[in-house]
């Protein structure tokens, strides 16, 4: 597990707790990743930011097997479990407080591919707008998410789309779909109301077929501003993006998630 950490560039002092919690509870850790394993992960409800690391370390770890056995590249590897980084700095590098993100990428269920991650997704969310979706409820495919941390740039997006495709052709060909789906604030489509022209989140979303919009603004906000505040003008302006979206808010609007697909006979072509 600390090899892992480092691997990963989790700080050097969450790594020096992360060591010295292991010396007293490594077998809890252990008990507790076999009954996610088996069970599921809400058996790590109220144990505490270093048990929730040190489980999801722990299961990062074994999944590495799967990945050998399959000859998926450690690169991949480490790029996928790279988001258990991002996750602790989120929370000031104490460890982890939101595990149930991170389980997907402990179960073999989701892939870092580039820039863009990709997800095995059984379609069964009952609150889509089927009619407005070219699938039905209930179909296989690929959901796509977009990682923190690094610009947005429809180059290397379009080089994870690509890559993507031949990944899950080579490595899991029985499974069969014919979408690729994305349901983000990043595919809203009045996003162009404010945003400028040149933005790389105008360009990522040029590469989707945006199916519909909702005035749902949660996720926006926080992505953006970090945390909701009742007075609209106590948003910080210290990026172009807060200043656009600030005033567009000021003057009535709503920012809101976006619906998008892309056939993957249109990835492959790309």
């Amino acid at each position: 597990m600390l090899e892992l950490a480092r691997k990963i560039n989790l700080s050097e002092n969450l790594i020096s707790k992360l060591e010295l919690f292991l010396e007293e509870k490594a077998k809890e850790v252990e008990r507790l990743a076999v009954r996610c394993e088996t069970d599921s992960f809400s058996c790590l409800k109220g144990k505490g930011k270093m048990m929730n690391l040190a489980v999801i370390l722990f299961l990062a770890v074994r999944v590495k097997e799967k990945y050998s056995e399959k000859g998926i590249s450690d690169e991949i590897y480490y790029d996928t479990m790279g988001d258990i980084k991002i996750w602790c700095e989120k929370n000031g590098d104490e460890g982890l407080e939101k595990y149930g993100w991170l389980k997907n990428h402990v179960s073999f269920e989701l892939f870092r591919i580039g820039r863009l991650q990709f997800q095995f997704y059984r379609c069964n969310n009952k609150t889509l707008k089927y009619k407005k979706l070219p699938f039905s409820y209930g179909e296989k495919l690929i959901y796509v998410h977009i990682p923190e941390g690094e610009k947005l740039e429809k180059e290397r997006c379009i080089d994870s789309l690509r890559m993507a495709d031949v990944f899950f052709a080579d490595f899991f060909p029985e499974y069969s779909y014919s979408h690729y789906f994305c349901e983000s604030w990043l595919l809203f489509e009045r996003n162009r109301d404010f945003m400028s022209p040149c933005s790389n989140i105008l360009s990522f979303m040029s590469l989707f077929d945006i199916r519909y919009s909702m005035n749902i603004d949660v996720q926006t906000i926080e992505r953006v501003f970090g945390k909701r505040r009742i007075i609209v003008n106590r948003y910080p302006e210290k990026t172009e993006l807060q200043r656009r979206l600030k005033s567009y808010i000021k003057s009535g609007h709503r920012p809101g998630i976006g619906v998008g697909v892309i056939s993957r006979e249109r990835v492959q072509n790309l």
